[in-house]
């Protein structure tokens, strides 16, 4: 799903598992769908878990 978000709400998503790419690359004035404030940011693409290798298994 596609949502504009000001960077540290992205940081905060990305660090909690999610995958969060960049759609847009110019950074204006929006109101962030996480946090509602009105800040400078971009439009993301926000999927779900990231996926992650088990730890103890061998490659």
């Amino acid at each position: 799903m596609t949502k504009t978000l000001c960077k540290p709400c992205a940081a905060a998503l990305a660090a909690s598992g999610k995958t969060v790419k960049p759609i847009a690359h110019r950074c204006d004035k929006i109101t962030c769908s996480a946090c509602g404030r009105r800040r400078f940011g971009i439009t993301y693409e926000v999927t779900g878990r990231a996926v992650r290798k088990k730890e103890g298994t061998k490659e």
